[in-house]
Parts: C-alpha cells; sequence; structure tokens
C-alpha cells in the first residue's frame, strides 16, 4: 500500500501583513480620539479656571477708587474749570453744622460739552465729576488715558465716574449706568437728599405778640410771647432708592429789645385780658427805662428770633446734626414816659 503523505499548508505571508496593519490602524484611531478629549477635557478646565478669576477680580475693577483715595495721590484727571468763588447754602432759614464728615457739599458733573449738572449744598468740600468711555476688555484709569473732561453720557450705556476734590485727588471712581433721572450718577445721594429735605421743611417765622399792645410805658413790665405752632416740624426728600428727613424742634426765642437789651425765652405766656394782672405771671418780659421818642419814626424795632434743634437721618442709617435753624420777625413798639403831677 503506498502511503500518501499531506503536503504542509505554508500560510500566505500577505494576509498575515494586512491584518496586522489593520491592527496599527485601528490603534492609532483610538490614540488619536482619546487625545481629541484630552485636548477637549483640558480646554474647559482651562475656560472654567478664567471665569473663577474673572469673577474673583470683578470687586476690583468695580471700585478702582480704593488705592487712589488716599490723600498722598497728587495725581488724576485735569478738573474742570469753574467759578471757585466761595459757595452759599440757599435756605429760608439760617443753617449752621455740615450735613456730614468729609462728604461733598458741592458736586459740578463735567462733559464734553461743558456742565451737565451742578448741585451746591454748602460751603464744604466741592468734587469735580465726569463720566468716561469704557475701554473693553480693560479700563486704565491711569491719569494720562483720560481725556481732561468727561463726555457727553448717553441714557442706559455704561461708563467710568470720576471724581476729584478741588487739590485734584481722584476720590470716587465707579461703573454706572447712566440714568438721567440722577445725573450725579449716585454721588453724594445721602447729602443731597438731606440738603432737599432741609430746602423743603417748613418754618414759619415767629408771630410776635406783646402787652401792652402797641404802646407801652417805661418802667412797666412788657410781656413778650410767640403764637405759632410750637411742636417738631420734619421734612422728608428722596433720590433713587434713598432718602432723607430732616427734623426741627423748638427751643427759644431771642428777643432784641432795641434798647440793647435780649431776653431769652420759651415760647411765652399770652397775657389774658379777661383775668386779673395778680392771676397771671410771665418769665419772658422786659422793662423800657427810655422812651423811644428820640429813635427813627419815634418807635422801637424789637426782633424776635425764633431757633430751632435741627438734625437729620436716613434711609442708608446714617445721621447727623444740622446745627441751628433759626426764624425772625419784627415789630415795632412806642415807649412813652407818663409824668405824674403832684400837689
Amino acid at each position: 500500500m503506498e502511503s500518501r503523505i499531506q503536503p504542509e499548508i505554508q500560510p500566505n505571508d500577505q494576509s498575515s501583513r494586512s491584518t496586522a496593519s489593520l491592527r496599527r490602524a485601528r490603534t492609532h484611531r483610538s490614540a488619536r480620539m482619546l487625545l481629541v478629549a484630552a485636548v477637549g477635557l483640558v480646554s474647559a478646565l482651562a475656560f472654567v479656571a478664567l471665569a473663577f478669576v474673572a469673577i474673583a477680580m470683578a470687586p476690583t475693577l468695580s471700585a478702582p477708587a480704593a488705592a487712589a483715595a488716599s490723600p498722598s495721590r497728587n495725581s488724576g484727571p485735569t478738573p474742570a474749570r469753574f467759578d471757585s468763588s466761595p459757595v452759599t447754602a440757599q435756605s429760608s432759614a439760617t443753617v449752621g453744622g455740615s450735613v456730614s464728615n468729609g462728604s461733598p457739599e458741592a458736586v459740578v458733573i463735567v462733559g464734553s460739552s461743558g456742565t451737565i449738572a451742578s448741585w451746591w449744598g454748602g460751603s464744604g468740600p466741592r468734587w469735580t465729576c465726569g463720566y468716561y468711555l469704557i475701554e473693553a476688555p480693560f479700563v486704565n484709569s491711569s491719569p494720562e488715558s483720560r481725556s481732561p473732561f468727561g463726555v457727553d453720557p448717553i441714557e442706559g450705556m455704561a461708563y467710568l465716574l470720576n471724581c476729584e476734590d478741588r487739590p485734584g485727588h481722584l476720590v470716587v471712581s465707579r461703573f454706572v449706568i447712566y440714568e438721567p433721572g440722577d445725573p450725579f450718577g449716585g454721588v453724594a445721594v445721602v447729602e443731597r437728599a438731606v440738603a432737599e429735605a432741609r430746602r423743603r421743611i417748613e418754618l414759619a417765622p415767629p408771630v410776635p405778640r406783646t402787652n401792652p399792645g402797641q404802646v407801652q410805658l417805661v418802667g412797666l413790665s412788657t410781656w413778650f410771647w410767640v403764637e405759632n405752632p410750637w411742636f417738631e416740624q420734619r421734612a422728608t426728600a428722596a433720590i433713587g432708592d434713598v432718602s432723607a428727613t430732616v427734623h426741627a424742634v423748638p427751643v427759644g426765642v431771642d428777643w432784641d429789645t432795641g434798647d440793647g437789651g435780649h431776653e431769652l425765652c420759651d415760647r411765652g405766656v399770652a397775657y389774658d385780658l379777661r383775668r386779673p394782672a395778680r392771676a397771671q405771671s410771665s418769665g419772658c418780659t422786659h422793662v423800657f427805662q427810655r422812651s423811644s421818642a428820640a429813635e427813627p419814626g419815634g418807635v422801637r424795632r424789637i426782633i424776635a428770633t425764633q431757633r430751632w434743634v435741627a438734625w437729620w437721618s436716613s434711609s442708608t442709617g446714617e445721621g447727623g446734626a444740622l446745627g441751628i435753624l433759626s426764624r425772625s420777625a419784627a415789630v415795632s413798639l412806642r415807649v412813652v414816659e407818663l409824668q405824674a403831677l403832684v400837689h
């Protein structure tokens, strides 16, 4: 029997090489996909980090004047030029004291076309302010980067509001959205509300009364009193969300008697003609020692000055003294001297 030997089957070299190439291509595609995914993840993490940095820096960008407000700063934007004559408070009453410590009592907003708004609240510090364009993405608040004067703002637009005191120190720098209702951009809002409330408060001048009436006798006590209301007066004003109230309480009346004398009294007591003189008394009287015959018109001018202690409070929780408010009124009296004949 013949033995048949089966030929050994040799592997195909070309087929093996194709399989290996396919495996390498799949490996390369997987590596590229992993690389793309890694790059995307790194980019996302970098974006999140930048967002956190921007949030952390926001308070610093919104208040660039924190370091610039020190008195040692001698540089800043060139202040607007305006009349430097003393500022006088406009009020129907004589006002003492100041609204608050270190805050402005006069603010001028200057734009490219001139003065946009001005507020004169007293004779204290004066600030000059301007609206400046914001140069995104960075705001350079150095003096060299700003024009001498601000721009004319447009409603609803964002600006950098800078204010300087009279020596040229930067005292306020903040981002604001311009609203025509408050062209001062919230600067000195409490002080302005206080000034407006002080302007609105109605303090009527005193209504002086005397007894005897128009003719006084030398050596006889003359009674003084006032008839106007004797209770606290108040007035409130608001600017935006901030309101201020001024309170005034009457404390006394100073009577200038026209002969060199003064009587400091409270409201005084009205003389009642229906009651006996011995049943009445007053702590506010004056005795004239000479007649008014030699004085102009033959009368003596008596001036009654009523005074109130005033203070203010605001919705921000702040408050302070406004000193003394006063109103005056005058009355003319004829003082005569009676002579008696003794037999």
